[in-house]
């Protein structure tokens, strides 16, 4: 059977006046000692980004079809009987191999190993960076969105970067490679990892670099006392970056301002506009402390963590402004801060995880620290049937809303009043588009819901929780209760919510990949016209690409509908890269060039090609359960649901 894709060969406590900060200035300017002097980590891209609706764009970069013939050969289903074999195939597999030489059975037997993990709990091996030299990594970084807008990968690139595991080098290549993960770390909003990082940099706080990056990290968390001693060390370098330059000024202006020396603003926003930073967060904000006003951001772009105290310092501006052009860090950092009050920590908490700049786990802790305390009595609508779904009052959707019910649902004992609970959360997350988050959040308080029949509407509610939280084997229990089977059972595949159990098993990695019994259900459903086109096609790219037996008449259904020609699909060379990362198992590489594969969407908005490549790649490297989680990525959002909420 050909597969889906048809394969390509390719792929300052203490005052810092204005002498102290001019001389700061200058000393950075006059590096020309080092390597890293011409060091840019994560330059903006220049190109636009492609759009995720690229009609005639698909064909040339891969004109790969997503489907193979169905008039020629027959879908993988297992080996042919002999009688069907093509002529000579049958003699050809007689045929005794010759043995393997001791060369050949040593590459064999290396290869299958499972290689050497690191010492840290990441779970990713120690020959992580295998295949990449610190200029192949800054490229790499630099050409990305960060943190990834998919789940799946946005955890597997928050372990690659926390990962203790150094490439090949040794020297100076150390130093940089730290502050290459330091960038990456702030970047991603992992401020506390950024500056755990940057205390293991050879030289400690005493190296220039060091401190400079100390002295940002602890600005973004609002620290002034200790980041105004850290910059000390770094203000007469002569070896600093240069691209790290803005931010010395930013840091030694900031100092300078909160330790009394009001003139420093002016001669600070001049020096910004000598490096060229017109337009800028930054120069905004030391603008607007030179003429005591508040700043004005509206023509901003972007704000760093650094420029988010500055604009701060400067008297802040309106909270949804800051949102809206906030970086992962200073949302990140937002929710870290007890001096800004609960439900703006809130507010911040859930701009973060659209950014996957936190986790599902880290905004629920975030949920608990806001709690208000009402009843769940008053939270529920009044339903004239208690054993049916309650619909949330549309006059209380909002923040305070979800905070309330979300705290209710965890503290409620009784099953019918807790699901309830769960269920309008669950609807009032999903207006708020925070759905898949929010089921993981919430999966603490629906794991000690069981099934009952006073509750049934709640089994597919419960399997969707199930599922977003790994709990695959009480999503199965879910779905074979809804079957009216013994919980214990295994007969419930041709229940109403059995196509679930398919869903589970892709996102499985302990149930073996190959099987399609638990696909019978998905069958008829496609059958039955409850697939739509884009899914057909999506499902198929994640079976083929997880090695599946996929059933022919999902491949027949598929191949009557149109192949969507809409998706991210990366320029020519991006999935042949892939492939050649992939094969020779360099575990770093493949993640970088996976997310370069996705696209700026993540898995939803991936062309359907990159999605099948990028899968096959990540299990191909020995990451299948990272391949299975962005599979189910791909396809639970439009998954089939028998209930409307």
């Amino acid at each position: 059977m050909t597969s889906l894709c048809h394969r390509r060969k390719f792929r300052l406590t203490g005052k810092i006046g204005v002498a102290v900060l001019a001389a700061l200035v200058g000393a950075l300017g006059t590096a020309t000692n080092l390597p890293a002097q011409d060091w840019n980590p994560f330059p903006e891209p220049e190109v636009k980004r492609p759009s995720r609706n690229r009609d005639a764009a698909v064909v040339e970069p891969d004109s790969r079809p997503f489907l193979p013939p169905i008039g020629g050969q027959l879908p993988r289903t297992g080996p042919l009987p002999p009688a069907q074999a093509p002529r000579g195939l049958e003699a050809v597999v007689r045929d005794t191999l010759p043995p393997l030489d001791e060369t050949s059975r040593a590459i064999l037997d290396r290869e299958e190993l499972a290689p050497l993990a690191a010492s840290d709990s990441t779970g990713l091996p120690l020959e992580l960076w295998r295949g990449l030299d610190l200029v192949a990594i800054e490229g790499l970084f630099g050409s990305l969105e960060i943190p990834p807008r998919s789940p799946a990968i946005a955890s597997l690139w928050r372990r690659l970067i926390t990962s203790d595991a150094m490439p090949s080098g040794g020297g100076n290549t150390d130093s940089r490679f730290l502050a290459l993960r330091v960038e990456a770390l702030t970047r991603s909003g992992l401020l506390k990892e950024a500056g755990d990082v940057t205390a293991t940099m050879p030289g400690g706080s005493d190296e220039p670099l060091a401190a400079l990056l100390t002295a940002r990290n602890e600005v973004s968390l609002g620290r002034r006392e200790t980041a105004c001693d850290a910059i000390k060390a770094a203000r007469f370098s002569t070896g600093l970056p240069k691209t790290l330059k803005t931010d010395a000024i930013l840091i030694g202006g900031f100092c300078a301002v909160t330790s009394g020396n009001a003139a420093a603003a002016a001669h600070t926003a001049e020096l910004l506009r000598e490096e060229g930073a017109e337009g800028s967060a930054g120069l905004v904000a030391f603008d607007a402390l030179a003429a005591g006003e508040k700043p004005d951001i509206r023509a901003v772009k972007r704000i760093s963590p650094v420029e988010y105290r500055l604009i701060e310092l400067a008297g802040g501006v309106d909270q949804s402004t800051i949102f809206e052009k906030a970086a992962p860090g200073v949302v990140a950092a937002m929710t870290q801060d007890r001096s800004i009050g609960a439900e703006r920590r809130t507010v911040a908490g859930e701009a973060a995880i659209k950014l996957n700049a936190i986790s599902p786990l880290e905004l629920a802790a975030i949920y608990r620290q806001a709690r208000v305390g009402e009843s769940a009595d008053a939270l529920l609508p009044r339903a004239s049937k208690a054993s049916v779904p309650a619909k949330v009052d549309t006059a209380r959707v909002g923040l305070t809303s979800r905070v309330e019910l979300f705290n209710a649902a965890e503290a409620e004992r009784t099953p019918l009043k807790k699901v309830r609970l769960i269920r309008a959360f669950l609807d009032d997350s999903r207006r708020a588009g925070l759905y898949l988050p929010a089921l993981e959040m919430i999966a603490t308080a629906a794991a000690k819901v069981t099934p009952a029949a006073e509750i049934g509407w709640f089994a597919e509610t419960a399997i969707e929780v199930a599922l977003a939280a790994k709990d695959y084997e009480r999503a199965r229990t879910w779905v074979r209760f809804a079957a009216g089977s013994d919980p214990v059972g295994s007969d419930a595949a041709s229940g109403p919510l059995g196509h679930w159990l398919a869903l589970a098993d892709i996102a499985d990695s302990t149930r073996p990949a190959g099987g399609a019994e638990s696909l019978a259900t998905v069958e008829e459903l496609a059958l039955r016209g409850r697939f739509g086109a884009d899914l057909l096609h999506r499902l198929a790219a994640v079976l083929d690409a997880l090695d599946y037996n996929v059933p022919i008449p999902l491949w027949e259904a598929a191949s009557r509908t149109p192949q969507p020609a809409g998706g991210h699909l990366p320029e020519t060379g991006v999935l042949s890269e892939l492939l050649d990362a992939s094969k020779k198992k360099e575990f770093a590489h493949t993640v970088l060039i996976a997310m370069k594969a996705l696209g700026p969407s993540g898995a939803e908005g991936a062309h359907m090609i990159a999605l099948g490549d990028s899968i096959r790649a990540l299990k191909r490297s020995g990451l299948e359960p990272d391949a299975r989680r962005l599979g189910f990525e791909a396809l639970f959002a439009s998954w089939p649901r028998s209930a409307a909420y």
